[in-house]
């Protein structure tokens, strides 16, 4: 029997094959920057999140106060799909909070006269209405740059300000059940599993830092994670249909992903200043962070949120410096917004590393994301085309030669690798 041997070698193309640790890729598979807001008085955060159509709706404001709100659609391959108004005239060009709520509908939570208030939309967003009358949190919301808001288990609206949180529209009451230390920004994110609602953001008390604590059903341990540099260095995720919750940061040295109640992972080392996490698919997590020139980098980890794909390096949008990155990534792609003089927009796709070895005259190619297998990619190879089976495998004879495979699947780019059988 002849024996085959495989030499691997990266094509063009993103994903050829697995990076090595710590390596770049350096074609990514994102689509241009486009502008959301700005660049004058773009607002200091951006209102997402995605209804049950695939289409994701981004709140964002423009203009000093008094300031126009906008909602502005993108589909699931991350193209514009409409822009409506929500408010003129508002009294406020601070944070912006989005819900899909579980009767499908949609509810923004907006920093303005009084504190948060709060409109609604149908599903398709579009014709928006202020709830008169309803605020709260006084002026210390009013004044907050960024704001939380997240769903418990049983799916009740929560909101964080100034690092205050409350339940409900409108809360009962406005309890005092955050950090009281001059938190600059509040995140929430709900524990899939648990149902833990765990409040997170930027602290300026004593050396400052990310502060980290269960507050519903109760009160959990709060944690100080280590100073950020650049005071818009974090984010925090739960997870879809798996446990945690995930908090991203830069700390001047590195990128981490901490987990609450755990430990933290280093993504990145280096001298980066703004990070952000979400939610992928079964579990899976999106990290993206920024460094001190103006880079942009993002990767997607496998569904235990313990390893992650080659990362790829973005070019960021033109402006005076990158800051707050905001991202959604629950279809699979992460649809990435970045601060830089305005809020631009890019649509990423996740990556596929292709494997390929021989077991007699019979070549196996493997798919894998992150380290996972992917089934249904389409490998295409020697005029065949074969769909990857529940491992992420297909196999088949080959003469000896020079081969080039390639793959596709959904929310994935296209990926290459060329050997030769000999």
């Amino acid at each position: 029997m002849r024996s085959h041997r495989f030499h691997i070698v990266l094509a063009a193309s993103l994903g050829a094959v697995a990076l090595a640790a710590g390596a770049v890729s350096t074609a990514p598979a994102a689509s241009p920057w486009s502008r959301i807001s700005g660049p004058a008085q773009p607002g200091s955060q951006l209102g997402l999140a995605r209804t049950q159509d695939g289409v994701l709706h981004v709140i964002w404001n423009r203009g000093a106060t008094p300031t126009s709100i906008f909602e502005t659609r993108l589909s699931a391959a991350g193209t514009p799909a409409g822009t409506s108004t929500v408010a003129t005239g508002w009294n406020g060009n601070g944070g912006l909070a989005l819900l899909v709520m579980p009767d499908k509908t949609l509810r923004l939570f907006a920093s303005g006269t009084g504190g948060i208030n709060t409109f609604t939309a149908p599903a398709g967003g579009r014709n928006w209405s202020l709830q008169r009358g309803i605020f709260w949190g006084t002026a210390i919301a009013e004044a907050a740059g960024v704001i939380g808001a997240t769903l418990t288990k049983d799916g009740q609206p929560v909101t964080a300000w100034s690092g205050n949180a409350a339940e409900g529209v409108p809360p009962a009451s406005v309890p005092q059940s955050g950090y009281q230390g001059g938190m600059t920004e509040s995140h929430l994110a709900t524990d899939a599993a648990s149902g833990a609602v765990v409040l997170e953001g930027e602290t300026n008390s004593g050396q400052g830092g990310v502060y980290v604590q269960q507050i519903l059903p109760s009160r959990g341990a709060h944690v100080l994670l280590p100073p950020i540099w650049k005071d818009f260095g974090d984010g925090v995720s739960g997870r879809i249909g798996a446990p945690g919750v995930y908090v991203a940061y830069a700390d001047g040295t590195a990128v981490r992903l901490y987990r609450y109640g755990g430990a933290s992972k280093t993504i990145a080392r280096g001298a980066y200043w703004s990070a952000t996490t979400c939610a992928g698919p079964e579990g899976r997590l999106w990290v993206a962070w920024a460094d001190h020139s103006n880079g942009l980098f993002v990767t997607r980890s496998n569904r235990a949120a313990s390893a992650f794909e080659p990362v790829q390096k973005l070019r960021a949008p033109s402006g005076p410096g990158l800051s707050f990155l905001q991202c959604e990534g629950s279809t699979g792609p992460a649809d990435l917004f970045a601060d830089n003089g305005g809020f631009f927009h890019t649509h990423v796709l996740a990556q596929l590393s292709l494997s390929a070895k021989a077991a007699r005259t019979k070549v196996t190619i493997s798919a894998r994301d992150a380290g996972d297998p992917v089934a249904g990619v389409t490998v295409s190879i020697g005029g065949k085309h074969l769909k990857t089976d529940a491992h992420g495998l297909v196999s088949l004879a080959l003469r000896p030669g020079s081969y080039s495979a390639t793959a596709t699947a959904a929310g994935y780019a296209p990926a290459s690798a060329r050997f030769t059988v000999r």
